[in-house]
């Protein structure tokens, strides 16, 4: 990581090193970001029938994910680049843990959605 962004301490300790490289070099657009939430909600919705997480929760942090897009032209670029961190955490299968592999497995990607639309008040 560049340098310390202060978000970092309001993630989980697991997310924090992930989520770090991500704002440094995340680079897909928002439309990129948006066309892929439905396919790995697919993914989510196959592993829930699995003993994964369940479905619903997928559902949830990819609505929010589309909140942090939908809000992407009202931020500035740092807003820009904490939202397309979020969305990207979200969309990476194993990021402070494995999202398929458990029913908790998407508890963090929750949060760390759910801390970067706090803060940018999306």
């Amino acid at each position: 990581m560049a340098e310390f962004d202060p978000i970092l301490a309001k993630l989980p300790e697991e997310a924090r090193g992930t989520f770090g490289r991500l704002l440094d070099k995340a680079v897909r657009e928002p439309a990129q970001l948006r066309e892929q939430l439905p396919h790995y909600l697919e993914v989510i919705e196959r592993a829930s029938e699995r003993d994964g997480p369940p479905a619903e929760i997928g559902r949830k942090i990819a609505a929010d994910c589309e909140a942090l897009l939908d809000a992407w032209p009202q931020l500035d670029a740092r807003g820009q680049r904490l939202a397309r961190a979020a969305v990207e955490y979200f969309l990476l299968c194993r990021d402070g843990d494995d999202d398929l592999a458990t029913p908790d497995g998407l508890d963090d990607d929750d949060r760390v959605v759910a801390a970067v639309r706090t803060h940018l008040g999306v």
